[in-house]
């Protein structure tokens, strides 16, 4: 009896099926919309939609059928015009199977707006990206040779006008080989392309010298009436020599934090231009004198 039952479920099934195949059903269907045979010179700027919901009648085997294969809205661009572009999809619009058992009821968005825009070149700077802090501070100490490059872009003009630099992938010392790097370069939008996507930059290996800059000149706040012995330090720096040996004591800032001051004697602190290291200064402490009210 088991047996039985079992397979009158499938029979049953199997009948259930067949009528929601073989039975008239209506559904809707998104078709996607391909805009072809755009005028040259010009590029899409952007469509207001993508796919349009489609009512159609048929049996549900059709429908089936229907959905897997890859059907659209085909609208031919050839007459359009820069600008805004106005269309009104039509049955005739519809790229069907030859042999249809179905029937199109109602197109759900029947007016699609095209806007079509020039086509512009320009040469804009790449920027080069650095991966960490660490990085960046190689590469200033191993100087790039030919770090000012511009790559040229193309698309439409309402957004290559606006565009004012291309980035690179980020740089990291690992990359270096024989002292050269091959960077790609990062594309800015879907809509535009880069006339070259990677560049090759020469690194420069530089020597590391020290200099001792003297006569630098202590600031502090002239609110806290103090006075300071001596107003002056002398600093011992390291770092690329094209940077270093560029050094004067107006490129070094030694100041004091006056608002932590506690007792008589204060420590020095230093900013430095990127990429250089202090050794030592002295004196280590300075003096602080506070003026009588």
């Amino acid at each position: 009896y088991l047996f039985l039952k079992i397979l009158a479920l499938i029979i049953a099934i199997l009948l259930w099926f067949q009528q929601v195949l073989l039975k008239e059903q209506t559904t809707d269907i998104t078709f996607p919309i391909y805009v072809e045979n755009v005028p040259a010179n010009f590029v899409i700027l952007s469509e207001n939609v993508s796919s349009i919901p489609v009512t159609v009648q048929a049996r549900g085997l059709d429908l089936i059928s229907l959905k897997k294969a890859k059907h659209s809205f085909r609208i031919n661009a050839a007459n359009f015009h820069f600008g805004e572009n106005i269309i009104h999809l039509t049955k005739q619009n519809l790229e069907l199977p030859p042999q249809k058992n179905f029937e199109i009821l109602d197109i759900k968005k029947n007016v699609v707006t095209v806007y079509l825009d020039k086509i512009s070149t320009k040469s804009v700077p790449i920027e080069i990206r650095f991966a960490g802090s660490k990085d960046e501070e190689f590469f200033l100490k191993n100087q790039i040779k030919n770090i000012n490059q511009s790559v040229a872009v193309k698309g439409p003009s309402s957004i290559i006008s606006k565009m004012k630099k291309v980035q690179t992938a980020k740089i990291s010392r690992k990359l270096l080989k024989n002292d050269k790097l091959e960077i790609a370069l990062i594309k800015p939008k879907p809509n535009v392309q880069l006339l070259k996507k990677k560049i090759i930059l020469q690194v420069t290996k530089l020597k590391i010298v020290s200099k001792t800059i003297s006569l630098i000149p202590i600031r502090y706040s002239l609110k806290e009436k103090i006075s300071i012995i001596p107003q002056k330090v002398s600093v011992m720096v390291q770092g690329p020599e094209n940077i270093v040996r560029k050094l004067n004591s107006r490129n070094i800032v030694a100041t004091i934090r006056t608002e932590k001051l506690k007792g008589d004697f204060a420590t020095v602190d230093f900013k430095l231009p990127a990429g250089v290291k202090l050794l030592e200064y002295t004196p280590q402490k300075i003096q602080i004198i506070r003026n009588k009210k």
